[in-house]
């Protein structure tokens, strides 16, 4: 990660908070961080025709200040000697708005959040952030206990994912000890019998040209990585990706995003999406290639 890195992790005021403060606690002592902001978003009141706006205004103001000093209270907990430098923030209005608003002005590098067992509509809300956020995005599950020996990135050989490989190398850095593996699936296109070749044939072309593209990407980085190549049939490619990472005990799956392109909706992109919804029981991270949602940025920007 970079040296000058800023994150935004957001709480809810739940015991989740505690998995997410301990996790980031964990991951700052390793990657020491610039600066990391702590943000609550307090969803404005509808209107009460029969109260007052002034009436209205006090109450949201004393929400406010009570919810601040609950948050610095829980924080100081967790950071207070952890020699980082951090700021507590509470905003009112719609939460995914207010945090993409905090992430453009203080140039934040990183958004953490939890993940709960019982979801709800929890994934929709990461759905939407980690499309619309132009930084990286870390969600970490409810109960995890921080750790990170093994780091799994995904990739199709694109540069999202070159990008992605790239990130889970700089972690690396600041630990010789964490193990890099990265795993790509290969399939066979549904037109294959119109090459006049078997089933078979064709999936050993396909493995065989997996193979030399792994080759050739490992070439380009100078780190022990172990490839991992697998055959996809029945198994949808997140839920390919899960096995993988429970059976070489992955402590964190780092992807690559393609944000609000056309290309998100293709291999890596929607699958995921799907890791968001699907995965319960490791963090993971998914990088952004930088100026990705730029004219969201400036969008925001233009607001202020």
């Amino acid at each position: 990660m970079k040296k000058s890195q800023v994150w935004a992790v957001a709480m809810d005021f739940t015991k989740m908070d505690s998995s997410v403060f301990e996790y980031t606690r964990f991951l700052s002592s390793l990657l020491h961080p610039k600066k990391i902001y702590f943000m609550h978003v307090i969803k404005e009141m509808d209107s009460f025709p029969h109260l007052s706006d002034e009436f209205l205004a006090g109450f949201e103001h004393q929400q406010i200040v009570e919810k601040k000093l609950e948050q610095e209270y829980k924080i100081d907990q967790y950071f207070k000697d952890s020699g980082i430098s951090y700021e507590c923030h509470i905003m009112t209005g719609l939460p995914m708005d207010e945090v993409i608003n905090l992430v453009v002005r203080k140039s934040v590098d990183l958004v953490i959040v939890g993940r709960k067992k019982v979801s709800g509509g929890a994934g929709i809300v990461s759905d939407r952030l980690s499309r619309n956020l132009s930084c990286n995005f870390l969600m970490v599950p409810e109960g995890y206990k921080p750790k990170l020996n093994n780091i799994l990135v995904t990739t199709d050989f694109s540069e999202h994912s070159r990008i992605a490989l790239g990130k889970a190398i700089e972690i690396k850095g600041r630990n010789e000890e964490i193990r890099l593996m990265t795993h790509h699936s290969y399939g066979v296109p549904v037109g294959y019998s119109k090459s006049g070749k078997s089933y078979e044939e064709f999936v050993a072309i396909m493995k065989l040209n997996a193979e030399k593209e792994m080759d050739q990407l490992l070439e380009t980085f100078d780190s022990e990585i172990k490839p991992i190549i697998t055959h996809r049939t029945e198994v949808s490619l997140d839920d390919q990706i899960l096995e993988v990472a429970k059976s070489n005990d992955v402590d964190m799956i780092v992807i690559g995003s393609r944000g609000q392109s056309r290309a998100s909706f293709d291999l890596l992109g929607s699958n995921t999406m799907k890791l968001l919804k699907s995965n319960e029981g490791i963090p993971l991270l998914i990088v952004k290639k930088e100026g990705e949602n730029q004219n969201i940025v400036d969008a925001i920007k233009g607001t202020h």
